[in-house]
């Protein structure tokens, strides 16, 4: 599970744990060369993680405040389902999980109110025959409600 904390940015960022989570899930499956979609201010944080294991991350934002933010970076600003993902084998779907992106839990969505949607997200993947790994990044309270689990 994504856990999020609000950074001095005013918006989510991927925790340390859930960075390092994913670097080596990643590396176990085999990815070399991973986009993170809806990234924003997390790339810094990824990148650090993925390149320990010799994987290099682009990030993609719509925002392009956060390639400015962060501009060492490999970012590709614009509409995440824009462009196509074949020329990475792995894929993270990481769209905003709360309300305002502030990553507190009061403000958590449920599966069906998170946008970018995870419909639109599997629907580019299977349009595009997308042959890599798929990462789903889904907000924390996916398991909490009877109507949270139904949607999951």
């Amino acid at each position: 599970m994504n856990t999020s904390k609000v950074s001095n940015e005013s918006t989510a960022k991927t925790c340390i744990d859930a960075a390092l989570q994913r670097a080596q899930y990643l590396n176990i499956l085999g990815a070399k060369n991973v986009l993170e979609l809806c990234v924003g201010p997390s790339l810094k944080v990824l990148e650090s993680f993925y390149k320990s294991y010799d994987m290099s991350v682009t990030g993609n934002d719509i925002e392009k405040r956060w390639q400015e933010y962060y501009p060492q970076g490999s970012w590709i600003i614009g509409d995440a389902f824009g462009f196509n993902y074949n020329e990475f084998d792995a894929v993270v779907f990481a769209p905003p999980l709360s309300i305002g992106c502030t990553g507190k839990r009061e403000d958590s969505l449920s599966i069906d109110k998170v946008f970018p949607t995870y419909n639109s997200f599997i629907n580019k993947i299977e349009k595009d025959n997308y042959k890599g790994i798929v990462v789903l990044v889904l907000p924390g309270r996916s398991l909490a409600t009877k109507y949270d689990r139904t949607e999951y």
